[in-house]
């Protein structure tokens, strides 16, 4: 399997009555077809239900940013499937983040996820040393069995569909995904991330901070669903009513 370098982080909601009909087509359907992309090395989905926050956050790896500008990838969002026509206007508080892994610390899968944004306000060169920040948060959340930190540099890449929903500030934006293994551990983990960055001097810190919180629920490697071809819509388990409006 390739070493991702680069991640598309994407959250969003979905209308309350299409909740377990997202729940199929977005496993089923969607991340498969998108994980079908040459370069995508996986799609994993979370879901969480703390109030306040948006329900889904949906991490795909890439081996380089380049495979969001391919022909493939391009002709999945302009030419979408029946089902993922109709689902997209069902979708709420969407926001997609493209970006380079610029550091990365510990190397396991962990059942539940930290997603923190973080915007730096002022002049560029302000965030702080990045791979020494990853490598310290993983220490400080052994406690906690935190098995993964990476920090993604959030930079525009590739075709979006939907517009996104973001009401943060303009500024140099990073993405701290913090795992653990434990998932009781969930809101242990963007406490450590919190602690990590109220011990950054002054002038390093971010203006602007955003939790949410997630645990597993599948994931797709592009073995999986390697195939010459773009996958098939699956209209078999798309339901008759579903281009009806609401």
């Amino acid at each position: 399997m390739s070493t991702p370098t680069a991640l598309l982080s994407l959250w969003n909601g979905v209308e309350e009555r299409r909740i377990a009909e997202y729940d199929r087509w977005h496993t089923l359907e969607h991340v498969p077809e998108r994980v079908w992309v040459p370069g995508f090395v996986s799609g994993t989905r979370y879901v969480g239900e703390a109030p306040g926050q948006t329900r889904y956050f949906t991490l795909y790896e890439l081996e380089s940013l380049d495979c969001l500008d391919s022909p493939a990838y391009q002709d999945l969002v302009a030419h979408p499937s029946p089902w993922s026509a109709s689902m997209r206007l069902s979708m709420r508080d969407f926001l997609r983040k493209t970006g380079n892994v610029v550091a990365s610390a510990g190397s396991v899968q962990g059942a539940v996820l930290a997603a923190v944004r973080m915007v730096w306000l002022g002049a560029p060169g302000a965030a702080p040393d990045w791979p020494a920040f990853a490598a310290g948060l993983l220490a400080d959340g052994a406690p906690a069995c935190m098995s993964r930190v990476r920090i993604q540099q959030v930079v525009a890449a590739g075709a979006q569909a939907i517009a996104n929903h973001d009401e943060a500030p303009a500024g140099e934006e990073f993405l701290c995904l913090a795992e653990s293994s434990d998932a009781a551990a969930l809101d242990a983990l963007a406490d450590c991330v919190t602690r990590r960055l109220d011990a950054l001097a002054p002038s390093r810190r971010p203006g602007w901070v955003w939790h949410s919180r997630y645990r597993f629920a599948c994931r797709v490697d592009h073995a999986d669903v390697a195939a010459a071809t773009r996958p098939a819509p699956r209209l078999d388990l798309m339901p008759p009513g579903a281009l009806s409006p609401a």
